[in-house]
């Protein structure tokens, strides 16, 4: 019988058991008692000479003992991740990249609420690498909802008056803007319901959101002029997909006949990479926060903008870094996306040149009154209360 077959029909706890004993006699034994106790051993067990040293010499546990995992000892274990979850779950769960800079930016409002932590800890957790926050988070992860559906409809009025934009735009500061709307129909998409209407700034990523009803014509230029009189910079460019919402009237009138016209242009038909940043932000700031469900009643409609004028667009421009795109590298069959450091738009915006003074001073103030934390539970109840409210309205009509 090999040294394989006696080892394979020996049970765990036999072997340990011989070793156990052998390792006794081991260390009472002379060069020549220990080498006949390890070709034993070999022939026993079917171990290499070497390893059969080892563990004759305690330098690796016997058969059933429980041996270290290999490599470095932990750096970092619950504390971290307790801090880096709560960030994590009111930051609206950004990847490790975004998160490493959010830690930085809400710890003192984190601190403000839970107590400061011990600076041993609290260095661990500001030097923690993007690789190591995924790692940690892993168990906190969950998997994501399904996709719902696309309610653009093509506006065929000014296709002619609207040219289509044939190259991503090469800017260097605010005011070039990309539009889109997100359906709050549910399942079907009949009927009246609500609609979120997306603005993103290209160069910045500052995205102001607000919620119309039905997005009318009338009521989509509404929210844009309302955006523009929120915004800290003038509109320059201002693109949108084909849906008859931008392709009427209304925006073309505003846009093209004032003194200075802002460069009205529409992607092309079933291109969404187009308006990619702006479609990037109809999953982060509507989809995340309300979901795939059916908004049906026009009181929803009121208390949905008012979450996003007063929490949503504060919370998302200056306290959750974004990452902008910058080229794409293509190796062998193997593409490469290579993004910026992650900032938040406020960063950005105030980094740019042409930017009033005074406005970045506004914003300033209205940062600082702010604290991240509890803009996240004002946004959880109005949020709440945006679904009671047609749970309400369905009832009454019901009664």
């Amino acid at each position: 019988m090999t040294p394989e077959e006696m080892s394979s029909e020996m049970s765990q706890r036999s072997k340990r058991e011989v070793l156990l004993r052998m390792r006794e006699r081991y260390q009472g034994r002379g060069r020549e008692g220990r080498s006949r106790l390890i070709d034993e051993l070999c022939e026993l067990c079917g171990y290499e000479r070497k390893h059969a040293i080892k563990v004759l010499n305690g330098k690796l546990p016997v058969v059933g003992g429980k041996a270290r995992r290999g490599g470095p000892r932990r750096q970092y274990g619950e504390e971290e991740r307790s801090i880096l979850k709560d960030i994590w779950l009111a930051a609206e769960q950004p990847c490790g990249k975004r998160l490493k800079a959010v830690v930085p930016l809400w710890l003192p409002y984190y601190e403000a609420r839970q107590g400061n932590l011990e600076k041993a800890v609290r260095e661990r957790v500001l030097r923690l690498s993007a690789a190591t926050i995924d790692r940690l988070l892993q168990p906190c992860r969950v998997a994501q909802g399904s996709r719902g559906r696309c309610g653009t409809r093509p506006g065929t009025l000014l296709r002619r008056e609207i040219p289509i934009r044939t190259e991503h735009w090469d800017v260097q500061g605010p005011g070039w803007l990309e539009a889109d709307t997100v359906a709050h129909c549910g399942e079907s998409m009949e009927g009246d319901f609500c609609w979120s209407l997306t603005l993103t700034d290209v160069h910045t990523q500052w995205t102001e959101t607000r919620a119309i009803w039905n997005k009318g014509q009338h009521a989509v230029h509404q929210r844009v002029a309302e955006i523009e009189k929120a915004l800290a910079f003038p509109i320059l460019g201002f693109d949108s997909d084909n849906g008859g919402e931008f392709l009427n009237w209304h925006l073309a009138r505003y846009f093209l006949t004032r003194e200075s016209p802002v460069a009205f242009t529409r992607s092309r038909p079933y291109r969404k990479n187009d308006n990619a940043r702006v479609e990037q932000k109809n999953w982060t700031h509507v989809r995340q926060l309300v979901g795939y469900d059916r908004l049906g009643e026009p009181r929803q409609a009121e208390r949905l903008n008012e979450l996003y004028v007063k929490e949503w667009v504060p919370f998302r421009n200056f306290f959750c870094p974004v990452m902008k795109h910058l080229r794409t590298e293509v190796e062998g069959s193997r593409k490469k996306r290579i993004y910026d450091e992650p900032k938040t738009p406020f960063d950005r915006l105030k980094a740019c040149a042409g930017v009033d003074p005074r406005e970045i001073e506004g914003l300033e103030r209205l940062k600082a009154r702010l604290d991240p934390f509890q803009l996240k539970k004002r946004i959880e109840r109005r949020l709440r209360a945006v679904f009671a409210a047609g749970v309400k309205e369905s009832y009454g009509r019901a009664a």
